[in-house]
């Protein structure tokens, strides 16, 4: 037992004596700079974040002023500390708009917000800052370096709001004449058309326009019927008119044959 403590106080002294330890305490800015290029080349950035804390003061209104700053938004951002990256990178742009980096900091700054979208379900409050953050990048460097993977992430968080959107409709299809379930999914799906018009979730939107339109009319008052499910055959041709090979074409086509079979029985009385 007493030799493992031994050996355990020998491992903590040497370890405490390392060459990281050295350069924290250090007062040699120069042996800190050398430290966090080690570490950067080992891939251990949020290692270097104690000595970026250290010299970023230091530096700040000198020549390596910039060149520090976009290596701690980088370890920031490696280290996946994305708000502090977002705000890093910001504020490098600010503080430096004509540096060769600047293009680089305003992708990574909207980047940084990308990272920290959640998923579909959940509110989407930075997905819309992300969207907005790279449409700015793309609206200033439209042939930029960034551009191509920026214009990817786009396609991806408008996809995610696509989806968020749809299935807030799809949630209101579900409950049905409950609490006006019906009726708040057309209100909900006619929205979605016309708000996400390039949106992969168009066809499935229009089908279940048609689907809450008809279950909402045939299940109104009797005087009320006629005129809903009328609402419903217009749905009807629209879907069939865009999507005239959608995997929902047999179930609205099922549809509309109840449609005219109500039809059929209630004009001959």
């Amino acid at each position: 037992m007493k030799n493992l403590l031994i050996v355990f106080i020998l491992v903590l002294t040497l370890t405490s004596c390392g060459p990281y330890q050295k350069a924290l305490k250090s007062e040699d800015n120069a042996t800190k700079v050398a430290m966090i290029d080690t570490l950067f080349e080992k891939g251990k950035y949020g290692k270097s974040l104690a000595l970026f804390d250290q010299i970023i003061p230091v530096y700040r209104g000198t020549d390596s002023a910039a060149p520090m700053a976009i290596k701690y938004a980088k370890a920031l951002y490696e280290d996946e500390s994305y708000i502090n990256s977002a705000y890093q990178y910001e504020r490098f742009i600010q503080s430096h708009p004509q540096n060769e980096n600047a293009q680089l900091a305003l992708f990574m700054a909207a980047k940084s917000h990308y990272q920290m979208s959640p998923i579909y379900s959940k509110d989407q409050t930075d997905t819309k800052i992300a969207l907005t953050k790279l449409q700015e990048y793309i609206d200033v460097n439209p042939s930029g370096d960034y551009a191509p993977e920026a214009n990817i992430m786009v396609e991806e968080l408008r996809d995610k709001l696509d989806k968020k959107s749809y299935e807030i409709a799809k949630q209101y299809h579900h409950f049905g004449n409950f609490r006006g379930g019906y009726i708040n999914a057309i209100s909900a799906f006619e929205n979605f058309i016309l708000d996400h018009p390039g949106s992969d979730y168009q066809d499935d939107a229009q089908f279940y326009l048609l689907e809450s339109q008809y279950e909402y009319g045939i299940n109104s008052f009797p005087q009320l019927v006629a005129e809903r499910l009328a609402k419903a055959k217009e749905y009807y041709d629209t879907f069939a008119k865009r999507y005239p090979n959608s995997e929902y074409k047999e179930d609205a086509d099922y549809i509309l044959a109840k449609i005219e079979d109500y039809n059929s029985k209630n004009t001959s009385k």
